[in-house]
């Protein structure tokens, strides 16, 4: 069974505010972010993020994976990222998908936190969240989040062969 992985920042690393939103509130704790997903979809998806973002907005981030699903090793991973990214303003946690152990592992782990769950974890998201401000409400990072998943997704299909089915037939 695989163990699950944290991703947490490194100690010379802190995160940049991005420029473009007014900060909720003047404290300078952010509303920390903790990624759960089945195998080993959150570290891959934070790597592949931090590689196409510059600057350091998601260093602080820590991603578990989950691997087969709930372990006594998961539990105590989720427990310890919450403690570690909470700094007072709450815990925005990123899963993959709702219901699932790692998503309910995450929202049992995290009680007595303030907790905002956003399922459906993608790179769109984690790019959003490199340039948001980390200040702001859990509500609104959720809904940021949220929002630049639904502008990303797109059903484009070119059946040619449907198409040649409804051209007339010279025979």
């Amino acid at each position: 069974m695989q163990q699950p992985m944290q991703q947490p920042m490194p100690a010379e690393a802190s995160p940049s505010p991005a420029p473009s939103v007014e900060p909720s509130d003047s404290s300078a704790a952010k509303c920390g972010i903790v990624l759960i997903g089945h195998g080993n979809t959150a570290s891959a998806l934070l790597a592949a993020a931090r590689d196409i973002i510059p600057g350091d907005g998601l260093a602080d981030i820590i991603a578990i994976d989950a691997g087969a699903g709930q372990t006594p090793e998961l539990r105590a991973g989720v427990c310890s990222a919450v403690e570690e990214v909470d700094e007072g303003r709450g815990i925005l946690l990123l899963t993959d998908l709702m219901g699932s152990s790692p998503c309910m592992c995450g929202l049992n782990e995290s009680a007595g936190h303030g907790l905002a769950l956003v399922t459906g974890l993608n790179l769109a998201m984690l790019t959003k969240l490199a340039l948001a401000d980390r200040r702001s409400s859990l509500r609104e990072l959720a809904n940021a989040c949220a929002d630049s998943t639904r502008r990303s997704v797109c059903v484009k299909i070119r059946d040619e062969l449907a198409d040649r089915a409804d051209e007339p037939n010279d025979d």
